[in-house]
């Protein structure tokens, strides 16, 4: 008897896209359409100026074999955005199909409109098969303050990452043309994430970018990483004609989330003179 060939589960494919626009004194959220496990509730106001909190919701709790999540934003003319996610995403273990677990975010945000794209860590479980691709698509007068924290296994639990893959795409264009273009991999068990001219052990990564540009605020900022950097943290600054970026590398997420909240604080008070309110979600 031949035997029947099991077929392999896709997983799930889910999208979300959302639309922001001013309306009177607010922010609203003018298109919120969702297909498959993505979502998001209404927006919060803690701010002052009005502008929307919107917390990203995918039930299942992590990506799994085969899933594919899309997330895409449009920030109009005089809206002011800050997406975020309420917990660390997590990639789970991929299966024996090494089906790829994929997420891709993009954001747009036009002249005179300001979108933060601000999740919380991803954490990128041991013989996972993870594509990581984030895309922001600028205008001049256009602001943006975003990061991406990854953390690649679970040090705290002494599960480290020493088999499966993570695959990064960070870009950023203005008016379509590139002005940063990141891509990079990561194999566990690697020498890329023990040696010293790598990761030298550090299996938390991240990049923060800001559209700020003054030299003053660069020199906050490099005032601020010699401050929080230490044994267990390293942060550098680095300006280009459009951008600041500060990327950090760490042990686990938490030093890099310290630093990384101390510098949105001080980048906010610098744009809008005035102090930020996070997100009550990142702190429950």
């Amino acid at each position: 008897m031949n035997a029947i060939a099991t077929p392999v589960q896709a997983g799930w494919s889910a999208t979300l896209s959302l639309e922001f626009e001013r309306r009177g004194p607010r922010t609203a959220l003018v298109r919120n359409r969702h297909d498959g496990p993505l979502r998001v509730q209404r927006p919060f106001y803690p701010e002052s100026n009005g502008q929307a909190h919107v917390y990203i919701l995918h039930p299942p709790g992590g990506i799994v074999a085969g899933d594919s999540l899309a997330i895409e934003s449009t920030v109009r003319d005089g809206a002011h955005a800050l997406v975020t996610t309420p917990s660390a995403g997590r990639v789970y273990c991929s299966n024996r199909q090494r089906l790829l677990q994929t997420q891709q975010v993009s954001m747009h945000v036009a002249s005179g409109g300001f979108g933060e794209w601000l999740p919380q860590e991803n954490i990128v479980f041991n013989d996972a098969q993870a594509i990581n691709r984030t895309c922001i698509h600028l205008q001049p007068d256009s602001t943006f303050i975003g990061w991406e924290i990854t953390c690649l296994g679970r040090p705290a639990s002494n599960e480290m990452f020493v088999a499966g893959t993570l695959k990064q795409h960070f870009e950023i264009t203005l008016s379509g043309k590139p002005v940063l273009l990141e891509k990079s991999r990561y194999d566990g068990g690697s020498p890329l994430l023990s040696e010293r001219w790598g990761l030298n052990g550090r299996p938390a990564i991240a990049t923060m970018v800001c559209t700020i540009q003054d030299a003053s605020s660069e020199q906050l900022l490099r005032d601020l990483c010699e401050q929080h950097r230490g044994p267990h943290l390293d942060i550098e600054v680095t300006q280009l004609p459009s951008l600041m970026i500060l990327r950090a590398q760490a042990g686990q997420a938490e030093p890099i989330k310290k630093a990384f909240f101390a510098a949105w604080h001080l980048l906010r008070r610098t744009i809008l003179n005035a102090e930020a309110v996070a997100p009550r979600i990142w702190f429950t």
